[in-house]
């Protein structure tokens, strides 16, 4: 997310902004909201890694796109397609 997030910088998220999940689980147990265009989330990659990107589009099957502000320097949905929305973690309210 360089520039907007610099690298080091701590983040504060919500992750109760989108629904309850239990640690333990990949699903949410209850959820009440989806992540809505430009905001800055952060998930579980398909290949499980965490990451930091903005939400640029939500699609029909309950997944979204994400993109990062550093251009084709950086790793997103257009590498990986897009991310369920199970994947969510929180959304970022401050850094």
């Amino acid at each position: 997310m360089e520039p907007a997030i610099q690298s080091g910088s701590v983040l504060i998220v919500s992750r109760m902004r989108y629904g309850i999940r239990l640690p333990w689980q990949q699903e949410y147990l209850l959820r009440w909201a989806q992540p809505k265009k430009g905001e800055i989330v952060v998930f579980y990659t398909p290949t499980g890694e965490m990451a930091v990107k903005r939400c640029i589009s939500l699609t029909a099957s309950g997944s979204f796109y994400v993109e990062g502000d550093n251009g084709n320097a950086s790793y997103d949905s257009r590498a990986y397609g897009p991310v369920p929305a199970d994947n969510i973690i929180g959304k970022v309210l401050g850094y």
